[in-house]
């Protein structure tokens, strides 16, 4: 997959208004959760590395709102039918799709305020080495 966006200033800049805010919250919750994250864009959206591996990528194409996807990059083989080993959301936030792959949907900003907390520390979890 060739991305369409060279930057993360690019893809900010071609993203509609109402998704912008949701997006920046999300990218300074990544940042907040692991200052240590390198942002760079792979998958045609921000994407966020520990140790030359993509943890994390922020998906806006979706219709119901804003997913901050927590991986372990594109060369670590995914189980679709394994229950994930990852014991760091206690209060449920995340949709799981795989055993190394997750979701956190953020419908808009209100959505974000309302489990903040709780996904600061999910994400924490998810990115500590």
């Amino acid at each position: 997959m060739v991305d369409r966006h060279r930057s993360v200033r690019e893809f900010l800049a071609a993203q509609p208004a109402e998704r912008l805010a949701v997006i920046e919250a999300l990218r300074r919750l990544v940042h907040e959760a692991n200052p240590a994250v390198q942002e760079h864009i792979k998958w045609n959206s921000p994407s966020y590395v520990i140790d030359g591996v993509d943890q994390a990528t922020i998906s806006a194409q979706g219709k119901d709102g804003v997913r901050l996807v927590l991986h372990r990059g594109a060369t670590t083989t995914e189980n679709r039918d394994a229950a994930s080993a990852f014991t760091g959301d206690p209060h449920g936030l995340l949709t799981w799709h795989s055993d190394i792959r997750a979701s956190l949907l953020v419908t808009d900003l209100a959505d974000l305020a309302h489990k903040r907390d709780a996904a600061v520390d999910v994400v924490r979890a998810w990115l500590a080495p």
